[in-house]
């Protein structure tokens, strides 16, 4: 018996969490659920906020900043640990992706007023030369010389 009690543990070491001979604590896996529940919670509300009118957009720099600190603690956490490349892999999506997010969420708001303003031009043109029109102004700001390539 102590020969097959010993063969059990070895399998259930190698099935817990994916991982080849090495066992996860309960704490590790919570801990690993709570950044999880926290990043998906995090993006939702990112999600629901980049369909808000441009004013109210600039919500969603607050959630991204926090997926970013929180991406940066668990890659930091993880580095202490003994976790393998898979493990660490979904924190540094995490972190790639809210950069990238947050450095868009920075330029909506830098060209704030540029942008606003074609906004409204394009809401009201009826027609296609007034659209033509908003075009002309939009390509003579900031805004319009940066988007032009």
């Amino acid at each position: 018996m102590g020969e097959d009690g010993a063969r059990t543990n070895d399998r259930e070491e190698a099935t817990v969490a994916g991982q080849a001979s090495k066992q996860v604590s309960r704490e590790e896996i919570q801990r690993r659920g709570r950044y999880s529940l926290t990043i998906a919670s995090l993006f939702l509300l990112i999600l629901l906020g980049g369909g808000l009118s441009l004013p109210q957009r600039a919500i969603v720099i607050v959630p991204l900043g926090v997926a970013v600190f929180a991406s940066v603690r668990e890659i930091r956490r993880l580095s202490k640990v003994p976790a393998t490349a898979f493990t660490r892999f979904g924190p540094a999506i995490a972190l790639g992706l809210s950069g990238l997010l947050l450095v868009g969420a920075v330029t909506q708001v830098v060209f704030y007023g540029p942008q606003k303003a074609y906004e409204d031009c394009m809401t009201g043109a009826n027609t296609s030369t007034a659209q033509a029109v908003c075009n002309q102004q939009r390509q003579r700001s900031l805004l319009g010389s940066l988007t032009e390539f």
